[in-house]
C-alpha cells in the first residue's frame, strides 16, 4: 500500500480509501467489520462513510470497526443531504452543520473527525457562511482538517479565496466523481487542484457498477444489482447505454491484459498522478479483494491510447448531467 500526502496538509492516507456506504445496509454488520478489519491489515489507513449513509448506521458501524486502532486511521463523513423532512434538516447552514456535526460524533463514538465534507453545494446557503461554521469546528477541536464534495472548480476556488480572505482553515481535498467513463473532473478541477495544493479523493471509480461489464447494451440490469434495485445515484448519473458499449471495449482490453475490468478500471483511475485516493466501496468480501488486486495492474500507454480513443479526456460518455440540486430558473431544491 503506497500513501500520499493529502493536499497541503502533514497527512498521510492511503492510495485506496475504503468507502462504507454499503455498511450498515446492503452488508450487515459483522461482514462489514471483517471487512473494515481486513482492510486496515492490508495497510488502508483511510475511511470514507457519511451521514445519511445507511440512514447513519455506516457511521456507526464503521465507528465500530476501527475503533480499536482509531489513532492510526484518517476517517472522513460528510454533511448537508437532508437526513429528514424538515425544512433545515438539510444543508450547509451553521444551523445544520452544528447539528449534525455532535450527531455523527456520537454515531461514530469519537471525539474528532479527521476530515469533514461538505456533501454537496448549497445553493441556498451562502459559502462563507458554511466555512465559517466549518472552521469552528476546527478550533474547538472537532474537526482536524475540512473538505467539499461534489463542488465545480469554480466554488472550490471561491471556498479558497474566502478561506485566505477571512483567515479560515483552507481545504485540504475535493471528492468528486471520477472514472473513465465520466472525465469531465479533467477539464478544470483536476488542474486547479494541482495549482492550489488540494488533495483529489475520487468516488466511484467502476462508475457504480458499470465498470464491471454487467450491464450490456438494450439488456435489462442483472437481478441484485444497485439498477434493478432502483438506487437513484446510479439511475442519475450512470444509466447511458454508451457508457455499456465503452464496457464491452474495455473488457476486450481487461482480457487481453489478463485481468478482471473491475481491476484494469480502478488502475487506470490510481494511474493519474493528480489523484491522492479513490474511495471504493465493496458490498462484500469478494469485492474488496477485487478492488485490492488492482493495485498490480499497470495501465501502459498504448492501453491509454485506446481509452482516450473511447472517452477522449475531459469527456464522459452519453448525454450530459447536472448536479440534481443546481438550481433551474430561479428554484432551489434539497
Amino acid at each position: 500500500m503506497r500513501y500520499f500526502t493529502l493536499g497541503s496538509t502533514g497527512v498521510q492516507v492511503s492510495e485506496l480509501c475504503l468507502g462504507s456506504m454499503m455498511f450498515g445496509g446492503a452488508t450487515p454488520e459483522a461482514e462489514s467489520i471483517r471487512i473494515i478489519h481486513r482492510a486496515l491489515d492490508d495497510g488502508i489507513n483511510f475511511f470514507d462513510t457519511a451521514n445519511v449513509y445507511a440512514k447513519g448506521d455506516s457511521e456507526r458501524v464503521l465507528g465500530n470497526g476501527v475503533r480499536s486502532r482509531r489513532d492510526r486511521v484518517v476517517v472522513a463523513t460528510k454533511v448537508k443531504v437532508a437526513v429528514g423532512d424538515s425544512p433545515n434538516d438539510a444543508g450547509s447552514s451553521r444551523y445544520h452543520i452544528l447539528r449534525e456535526i455532535d450527531k455523527s460524533l456520537s454515531r461514530l463514538g469519537f471525539d474528532h473527525i479527521d476530515l469533514y465534507y461538505l456533501h454537496q453545494y448549497d445553493w441556498r446557503t451562502p459559502l462563507e457562511e458554511s466555512l465559517r461554521a466549518l472552521d469552528d469546528l476546527v478550533r474547538q477541536g472537532k474537526v482536524r482538517y475540512v473538505a467539499c464534495s461534489n463542488f465545480y472548480a469554480y466554488q472550490v476556488c471561491e471556498a479558497l479565496w474566502t478561506a485566505e480572505r477571512r483567515g479560515f482553515d483552507r481545504l485540504a481535498c475535493v471528492q468528486p466523481l471520477y472514472n473513465i467513463v465520466n472525465r469531465d473532473a479533467e477539464v478544470e478541477l483536476f488542474p486547479m487542484c494541482q495549482a492550489h495544493g488540494v488533495g483529489v479523493v475520487v468516488y466511484s471509480p467502476l462508475a457504480r457498477g458499470v465498470l464491471t461489464g454487467k450491464y450490456k447494451p438494450g439488456e435489462p440490469p442483472p437481478a441484485g444489482s444497485r439498477a434493478a434495485r432502483g438506487d437513484s445515484r446510479i439511475q442519475e448519473t450512470e444509466m447511458r447505454e454508451d457508457s455499456y458499449r465503452v464496457a464491452q471495449e474495455l473488457g476486450r482490453l481487461a482480457q487481453q491484459k489478463g485481468v478482471p475490468l473491475s481491476q484494469l478500471a480502478v488502475a487506470w483511475v490510481l494511474a493519474n498522478p493528480v489523484v491522492t485516493s479513490a474511495v471504493i466501496g465493496p458490498r462484500t468480501m469478494d469485492q474488496y479483494e477485487d478492488y485490492l488486486k488492482a493495485l498490480k495492474c499497470s495501465i501502459e500507454s498504448e492501453d491509454e491510447e485506446l481509452i482516450n480513443s473511447l472517452v477522449p479526456p475531459g469527456e464522459h460518455t452519453g448525454p450530459g448531467f447536472t448536479d440534481p440540486s443546481y438550481p433551474v430558473r430561479g428554484r432551489l431544491s434539497v
